[in-house]
């Protein structure tokens, strides 16, 4: 009885300190309500001077690179750099994400190497 407590309460104490932990990050993936924001977005790829479609960047990326995302931004961001700095090093890609989260000012985002 006193191990399953034990390990009761190391279960809840390793969710608090997920959801601590995800209030201070962008991707903030342990959220317990990570749809509190949407974001229309749009993603521009462009490889030696040419732009690829919706649809090439979607395969580049292995995800949807227009439309609305749930989630955080940022975990957009992070998906683009991951690939870019990884699998697609050698390509020098320029990406631009045009995005607008919850109605507010249209921002854009650059990827930075």
């Amino acid at each position: 009885m006193k191990l399953r407590f034990l390990f009761g309460i190391l279960f809840l104490g390793l969710q608090l300190g997920a959801i601590v932990y995800a209030r201070f990050v962008p991707e903030r993936f342990f959220c317990w309500a990570p749809y509190d924001s949407h974001t229309k977005f749009e993603t521009f790829v462009t490889i030696n001077g040419e732009t690829l479609s919706q649809e090439e960047a979607e395969n580049r990326y292995g995800y949807k690179m227009k439309g609305w995302e749930q989630r955080s931004i940022n975990n957009i961001f992070s998906l683009i750099k991951q690939y870019e700095l990884t699998y697609g090093k050698n390509e020098n890609a320029e990406v631009i994400v045009l995005y607008s989260t919850n109605g507010k000012q249209q921002k854009g985002w650059r990827l930075q190497r």
